[in-house]
């Protein structure tokens, strides 16, 4: 598989002529400003729903959370997955590529890049972390190597997998391969039971498929008044998001957060402390790369 230059989203916000794109007046007549609402209230409504659209046909639904460093896009996902997991327990793999950074931590779950010990061990929730003492081109290539094979580890039929990326930009960067994997993810893990989840600093460099694959979208107030406009369209029309973006209180993390299958958005921010959720062992219909079944 390999992964077209037209499906990455372009650095600079161009139009389809190379140009800049000219100022869009459009807007959209059913368009309503957000309702903020705490994550205290949000947060079991939103756990309750997500991949559970229709509850009679549960599905994965695909999270991407962009925002710039030190926004709270890493602190929101774990509010996120320690709701989910009060919600309904399900299996989750976090992956971090960053050196070092303690909020990784606050999830409560093991850590570990060596994946037979997470099978030996059968959790159901961890962190995947390769850490090296090499820089440049020797720690890239030593990421590419661990995060190709947890993807390939994975990628089986399972029972509600949470698959979630900190940096995916960092990921697609890493190599041909590290990309063309992303992009299966994107597209069809949906199929495999797996719920990728993309956490990004901006939503220029990363694979399109983050966004028009993905059901949730959360996303930050950005520092820079060009990331803007691209940032406003993950949600709809510019004219209309541009300002609710204008409007979030950057020092209280606010955040915007919809779901275009629900029609609903949402501003919020996380008024409550993290409470780390104990990670748990797997049951017999989850399968971690071969894990019960396959071994």
């Amino acid at each position: 598989m390999t992964v077209q230059r037209d499906d990455t989203e372009p650095e600079e916000y161009r139009g389809s002529r190379g140009q800049r794109t000219p100022p869009d007046y459009r807007s959209d007549p059913n368009f309503t400003w957000p309702q903020k609402v705490p994550w205290s209230e949000l947060g079991p409504d939103f756990a309750a729903a997500w991949g559970r659209a229709n509850p009679k046909n549960p599905q994965p639904e695909g999270l991407e959370i962009v925002g710039q460093t030190g926004s709270g896009k890493t602190h929101l996902f774990i509010a996120m997955m320690q709701e989910r997991q009060r919600e309904r327990d399900g299996a989750a793999v976090f992956v971090a590529t960053k050196q070092d950074d303690d909020i990784f931590r606050k999830l409560g779950w093991p850590i570990t890049d060596n994946l037979d010990k997470a099978h030996h061990e059968k959790w159901k929730q961890f962190i995947y972390w390769p850490r090296t003492s090499q820089i440049g081109r020797a720690r890239n290539e030593y990421l590419d190597r661990k995060v190709n094979e947890l993807m390939a580890d994975l990628w089986q039929p399972q029972d509600d997998l949470v698959v979630a990326f900190d940096e995916v930009g960092k990921v697609e960067s890493l190599s041909a391969e590290a990309k063309a994997n992303m992009q299966m993810y994107w597209r069809e893990a949906r199929s495999m039971g797996i719920t990728p989840v993309g956490i990004k600093q901006r939503p220029q460099g990363a694979l399109r498929d983050m966004h028009s694959e993905t059901y949730w979208t959360a996303a930050f107030k950005p520092k820079d008044r060009a990331d803007l406009e691209r940032w406003a369209e993950l949600f709809g029309a510019r004219r209309d998001w541009m300002p609710v973006f204008d409007s979030l209180n950057r020092s209280r993390h606010e955040f915007i957060l919809a779901n275009p299958v629900h029609e609903e958005a949402y501003i919020s921010w996380v008024d409550e402390p993290l409470r780390p959720v104990k990670a748990r062992k797997r049951g017999p219909r989850w399968l971690l790369g071969g894990g019960d079944a396959g071994r």
